[in-house]
């Protein structure tokens, strides 16, 4: 498992310019669903609140759900589904605290830009919410500006969890091997969930 977090790291820094550290910011799990779970189970409390962009992954909700969070949605608009800011704005508010985004999006693959990660530090930078960037097809990316991940955002990275899927990279799924990257004291929260999961 080491050599993984250590190659994980690597790639990390190599894409995003930035190396978390193999020991105590890199989560290896059974599966990008397990990564997700086990992240919202470490950050929300019962009566938080969590935004969503819809249509979202189905498993968000009920992960959500399960903690005693409530799901705030917030739609995102054909043709384009890009991030209203205004629009998420106003969702905001002091029992804000997650936001989970996908990029490149599914179904829509709409892929989220370095400006929408700024646009969303500008937002939530004042309060203390964190951010779950579910990036599973980050290599399945037809984009000409490439995959923008969270982890490249340095404000952002510091409060963010990334998850990402061999299933998807390498067409693995029943392999279930995922992982997420955060930072120790939220990882160290994340694999205090994830030991017991299965």
């Amino acid at each position: 498992m080491q050599a993984l977090r250590e190659a994980i790291a690597q790639k990390t820094e190599r894409l995003y310019g930035y190396q978390p550290d193999a020991d105590s910011d890199i989560t290896v799990t059974a599966g990008a669903t397990e990564a997700l779970y086990a992240a919202i189970t470490a950050l929300v409390r019962n009566g938080d609140e969590v935004i969503c962009f819809d249509p979202s992954y189905d498993s968000y909700a009920p992960a959500i759900a399960l903690s005693g969070g409530i799901v705030k949605r917030m739609a995102l608009q054909p043709p384009h589904f890009r991030v209203d800011w205004q629009e998420f704005a106003a969702l905001l508010s002091e029992r804000t605290r997650l936001v989970i985004l996908n990029t490149p999006h599914n179904p829509s693959a709409t892929v989220w830009q370095q400006a929408d990660f700024a646009a969303l530090w500008q937002a939530i930078a004042g309060h203390e919410i964190f951010v779950i960037s579910d990036e599973v097809y980050e290599h399945i990316n037809f984009s000409q500006q490439g995959h923008a991940s969270v982890l490249a955002h340095p404000q952002l990275r510091e409060r963010a969890v990334a998850v990402s899927s061999f299933g998807k990279t390498y067409h693995m799924t029943g392999w279930k091997v995922g992982y997420c990257v955060a930072p120790a004291p939220i990882s160290a929260e994340i694999a205090k969930y994830g030991t017991r999961l299965i």
